[in-house]
């Protein structure tokens, strides 16, 4: 069993930093792990974790995306390249890990390849998850030369039936015709990065295609291939047309999958007519008295921004009114660090861990009425766990 002298971080990135001599981040690293630890509200350290959404907007339609069920709980935005730069002026030198990511397409940004390197020069390690639609030879030698260190690319399917079924308006040819070019052309410029990988989101209508994907993604040019259970939501048709029968591959149990949640998030749900909210709270999540709780690193370590500059509580939470502040680089990051919302999302979470506290699903706080606490944890990156000499 792998122990640390440091409480709330993992030997195996203390090491890492101490290699590369990231003396910064390992102090703000060892620093925020304390802090989760002991269950501090207000906090010395800043996040090292952050996932900033370079474009709030898609061409694809996925069903069960906000973005492109066109649910509009947040406004359509591009992040600019300036308040990029700001951000990593007041926190590059504590991130160790970087997200571009989160409900829109970020290869819509023409500027996202000068964050990336912007990044790189910050010494953060960097991933990009796209659909690959919006994409060409020039977009493919920027983004190697970019430094970006992985790329995970959605395709879930092997054909274009079964990409499309989730993958609204997406072209499976040209999909794996773009992986392809960007595998040629990292070789071509002779760089190890970006590491490539294949995220597969397994369905009821894909699921026959799993033994098959890491074969083909391997053959396109991939360096892996990532099978991926889906989160769905809980709506009538949901269970028989989507869910995988499967079980290894199924968030859920296929005979106790319900038709509707037991309460409502927002008012984006679908509602029956003149249904009402519930008017008490929903005990949602009664863990086990032998289970133990683990805390949500998100409120210690981690920060979500949006391409107008507001933070949300983690990179679930989709709705503006949620929203923790904003932060554009221009104020003092610990005004935002430490408001109020921040201070009652730890409170509440060290309290849910102790078991002093349950979520509370009518709470206009986000993190108070979260019932997935502990289980949306954001995971430092195995190659960055590596031992490289």
């Amino acid at each position: 069993m792998m122990r640390t002298l440091f409480p709330g971080t993992d030997p195996r990135l203390v090491r890492r930093l101490r290699r590369d001599r990231q003396w910064k981040k390992l102090a703000n690293y060892v620093l925020v792990g304390w802090e989760m630890s002991r269950g501090a509200t207000r906090l010395r350290g800043k996040p090292y974790w952050l996932t900033v959404d370079p474009a709030s907007f898609c061409q694809l339609r996925c069903p069960f995306c906000p973005t492109g069920a066109g649910r509009n709980v947040r406004p359509q935005a591009m992040l600019r390249l300036d308040h990029f730069q700001r951000l990593m002026g007041s926190l590059g030198a504590t991130l160790i890990h970087m997200d571009f990511m989160n409900w829109g397409e970020p290869l819509l940004n023409p500027d996202l390849y000068a964050m990336i390197a912007e990044a790189k020069r910050h010494h953060v390690d960097t991933m990009l998850s796209t659909n690959l639609h919006a994409f060409d030879e020039a977009a493919a030698e920027k983004l190697v030369r970019s430094g970006l260190d992985r790329v995970i690319i959605s395709i879930d399917g092997l054909t274009q039936e079964t990409y499309s079924k989730y993958r609204v308006g997406g072209d499976y040819a040209k999909v794996t015709a773009n992986l392809k070019l960007l595998a040629a052309k990292r070789k071509e410029l002779a760089s190890a990065t970006p590491r490539i990988e294949w995220q597969f989101l397994v369905f009821k209508h894909n699921e026959h295609e799993i033994e098959q994907v890491k074969e083909t993604a391997l053959a396109l040019g991939a360096d892996n291939a990532g099978i991926t259970a889906a989160y769905l939501p809980f709506r009538p048709g949901i269970r028989d047309e989507w869910l995988p029968r499967r079980r290894e591959y199924a968030l859920y149990d296929y005979d106790s999958f319900p038709d509707s949640p037991p309460w409502h998030w927002d008012a984006s749900q679908p509602k029956a007519e003149g249904e009402k909210p519930p008017e008490v709270a929903v005990k949602v999540y009664q863990a086990d008295t032998r289970e133990e709780r683990t805390p949500c690193n998100w409120p210690w370590a981690g920060l979500a921004v949006n391409p107008d500059g507001s933070v949300s509580p983690c990179c679930s939470v989709e709705e503006k009114e949620y929203d923790f502040g904003v932060f554009d680089g221009e104020g003092e990051f610990d005004a935002l660090w430490n408001n109020a919302a921040y201070q009652k999302a730890r409170e509440h979470i060290a309290r849910f861990v102790r078991r002093e506290a349950e979520s509370i699903p009518n709470s206009k706080h986000a993190c108070e009425r979260c019932f997935s606490i502990g289980r949306s944890r954001f995971q430092i990156p195995h190659t960055l766990l590596e031992d490289h000499g």
